[in-house]
């Protein structure tokens, strides 16, 4: 629905999410609030139109040695079009952090855009909107979209959950079974569907195939990654994806290993908490 390789490239098409509700409060039992259930159904049905742009942070496109010869024009325009939840989705991945450094600018605008027509759907005033994606809970890696403000701290808050399918899934056995030998097994699992959520690899080296600006993007933010994780990638081309999504997956274990054994007390805890494949939106409202 994206309009340019880029966009299917980065894997942050809206095409083929799925949209689950996974929980939401009872109103009734909350004496009457505003109805977050019903907030959320907006959230998941109501379809908008975005357009963004992908100018590049050269700042650190700069630091990654990339070459960004013009960093605006028609070929950096881009259209995202699809219901909330998705674009929401494509937002949050487009806003993923390594260890709290942004892996790139280039969805700044769109997350812009997404905010104004989250915000225009459901009203803005005593409601939030929370957009979460973590390979699991805590994790070093991850994106964040909030659009409203924090309810008060008094408030009563109605609340419904929303879960939104989207990359390389990891199921509940085999996450349970990789867990059964260690914390290590399950760790490189996680992290080799974190990488291919982040960089599948066909649609890479599609796109570092192509021409400018598609290929500069995709190189910065491969040569952005690496410097988070402290991955060797090489000279990234469209022939050594798989080589270069290799050496990203374990600098990213390592990390995700030991920040797994700090953060839970078993494998098997660790691996109940596994949700790479998998962004949540939180709506909330209150009445005061």
């Amino acid at each position: 629905m994206t309009s340019t390789v880029l966009d299917a490239a980065l894997c942050l098409l809206l095409v083929g999410a799925s949209v689950g509700t996974l929980a939401a409060a009872d109103p009734s039992a909350a004496g009457g609030l505003p109805d977050a259930d019903a907030h959320a159904e907006t959230v998941a049905t109501t379809t908008a139109t975005v357009n963004y742009t992908l100018e590049p942070d050269v700042r650190r496109a700069a630091d990654t040695g990339v070459a960004f010869p013009r960093t605006a024009g028609p070929e950096f325009e881009r259209t995202a079009h699809g219901p909330l939840s998705g674009l929401l989705a494509h937002a949050a991945l487009g806003r993923t952090e390594v260890g709290g450094e942004r892996l790139t600018g280039a969805r700044d605008d769109l997350v812009v855009g997404v905010r104004g027509a989250v915000g225009a759907a459901v009203g803005g005033a005593r409601t939030q909107v929370v957009t979460d994606w973590q390979p699991y809970p805590g994790a070093p890696v991850g994106g964040r979209v909030t659009v409203g403000d924090d309810p008060p701290p008094t408030a009563d808050v109605d609340a419904a959950r929303l879960a939104v399918g989207r990359g390389e899934a990891v199921g509940r056995e085999r996450a349970r079974r990789a867990a059964a030998a260690g914390y290590g097994p399950l760790a490189r699992l996680v992290a080799n569907r974190t990488v291919a959520t982040l960089f599948p690899p066909d649609q890479m080296a599609f796109a570092l195939a192509a021409d400018y600006p598609v290929s500069a993007l995709v190189r910065h933010r491969y040569r952005r990654a690496a410097a988070l994780t402290g991955a060797d990638v090489g000279e990234v081309g469209h022939e050594r994806v798989d080589a270069a999504n290799r050496r990203l997956a374990a600098a990213l274990a390592a990390r995700f290993e030991r920040d797994m054994a700090a953060r839970f007390e078993s494998p098997d805890a660790a691996a109940a908490a596994v949700r790479v494949g998998e962004v949540r939106i939180v709506v909330r409202r209150w009445s005061r």
